[in-house]
């Protein structure tokens, strides 16, 4: 039996099974919701469902066609992850010649990837793109998972709970260990810098 790319990045795939899950208990959502934040209709582990599917359904439609086996959303994990490499390769290709991400890094833009979309981080990272140009990793780091100027808002706001995600997804490459990026006072780093709630889950 074929190796699932979940086992193969296991520490991506554990953040997206918390981060995605009914409050982060693992458990994926079998029915699909609605995400106020991010204003689409999730299921399962963070699969969002495109207007094109949903076009002309009612919301109890929507659950009903939508709702997913613990088995699929599983499955489909691999699938996000696969969407998720193919990312990073759009990535690794800005890179200049002779740099590339370490497997670390490789690891810690897989949940990210899921949760923003590749698209979103080329079109608003725009100081991330550029430091990737320039082969300057670190500061490409800091753009996306920095708890200010990372990818951390939603709705408008800073949500606490995508600052916590940031702050996980960055240290599999271990930049937030020792605190890279992250303030630190007689020793200690803090972690709650803002009253803004995580994302609904």
């Amino acid at each position: 039996m074929a190796e699932r790319l979940s086992d193969l990045y296991p520490q991506a795939s554990k953040i997206i099974r918390k981060y995605e899950s009914v409050k982060q208990s693992g458990n994926p959502h079998l029915e699909p919701y609605y995400d106020e934040l991010g204003k689409k209709w999730t299921v399962g582990f963070g699969r969002t469902l495109s207007n094109a599917q949903i076009k002309g359904l009612t919301n109890d439609q929507i659950k009903k066609k939508y709702t997913m086996t613990k088995e699929k959303a599983e499955a489909d994990i691999d699938k996000q992850i696969q969407t998720s490499l193919e990312g990073i390769k759009d990535l690794s290709s800005r890179l200049p010649q002779g740099v590339s991400f370490s497997s670390g890094e490789v690891e810690a833009l897989i949940p990210l990837i899921q949760n923003v979309g590749i698209t979103k981080i080329k079109a608003q990272g725009v100081k991330a793109m550029e430091a990737l140009r320039q082969g300057n990793k670190k500061e490409f780091r800091k753009q996306l998972y920095d708890i200010n100027e990372g990818f951390v808002k939603a709705g408008g706001a800073k949500q606490l709970g995508l600052q916590r995600r940031r702050l996980e997804e960055g240290s599999i490459a271990k930049v937030y260990e020792g605190g890279e990026f992250a303030r630190k006072t007689g020793g200690m780093v803090m972690r709650n810098y803002y009253d803004y709630e995580p994302r609904s889950i």
